[in-house]
């Protein structure tokens, strides 16, 4: 029997933050935008069937919607929150309750999208591996997820106080070497009022679960480190998009890495 999704920490985080979030991700909402763009250019086609694994609020959902109006969209999430905000804004569009990193035996589908989810689950190469086993023949998975160097800017101000900035760890640049027929990385960099704004942008959008063994600072040693950073903060998404072939067999060197810039503010 499979555990229930909901007893995890970072999914409890995501579902407390269901009514705050649309308000608060701007550049997620950017982010999923260009995933759909990047996959309607690839695909060249009208998929039937979509998987929006970890699909939050909508945000992926919405831009699909837009671009593929006669296609069934299917929204997966393990916050039951989320998935409620989603049905509420897009009645049509069936959901499933379930773990990302397990989806089960669902599908086939056409094209799979994920945005700004896979860096939060426990393996995801595995995951990556597990979805594209859910593709039809022919079928395309698109993900685009946070890698190093993604908000370098509140690192740094916390290195330079002595401090730990207890982010939640982003996998490598070149993480998708070995599945990824090609990954592109682009930054989106976006302006807080000042670092407080940045901090509560974390807890409103449901990423705020520090990295596994963080301790946090002590309220004093925090209000020091904000009150040195006031006025306009910062913040860069490295942002990886990366694209699988159901077709394609895994090897060690086919992804190809490429940089681009871009910027949101």
């Amino acid at each position: 029997m499979r555990s229930d999704p909901t007893s995890n920490s970072v999914v409890r985080a995501f579902d407390a933050a269901a009514a705050t979030y649309d308000d608060a991700s701007q550049v997620q909402r950017e982010i999923a935008r260009e995933l759909v763009f990047r996959a309607a250019r690839d695909i060249g086609r009208n998929p039937r069937k979509i998987l929006d694994l970890g699909c939050g609020a909508g945000h992926v959902t919405e831009a699909a919607s837009q671009q593929w109006p006669e296609a069934e969209i299917v929204a997966l999430d393990a916050a039951p929150a989320m998935l409620a905000a989603l049905q509420s804004k897009f009645p049509g569009v069936k959901v499933i309750c379930a773990d990302a990193a397990d989806p089960g035996a669902i599908g086939p589908y056409d094209l799979i999208l994920s945005s700004m989810m896979l860096h939060w689950l426990p393996d995801p190469r595995a995951a990556l591996a597990r979805w594209r086993s859910l593709l039809a023949p022919g079928g395309r998975l698109h993900v685009a997820l946070p890698v190093e160097g993604s908000l370098s800017e509140w690192r740094d101000a916390c290195r330079a106080a002595g401090r730990t900035d207890g982010l939640w760890p982003f996998p490598p640049r070149d993480f998708g070497a070995g599945l990824s027929e090609k990954t592109v990385n682009k930054d989106f960099v976006t302006l807080y009022p000042d670092a407080r704004g940045f901090l509560q942008s974390l807890k409103r959008t449901g990423a705020r679960k520090p990295r596994p063994g963080h301790r946090p600072e002590s309220p004093a040693a925090l209000r020091r480190l904000l009150a040195a950073h006031q006025g306009a903060f910062a913040a860069t998404f490295r942002i990886a998009f990366l694209t699988i072939d159901a077709d394609q067999t895994p090897t060690s060197d086919r992804s190809s890495l490429s940089p681009e810039t871009g910027g949101h503010q």
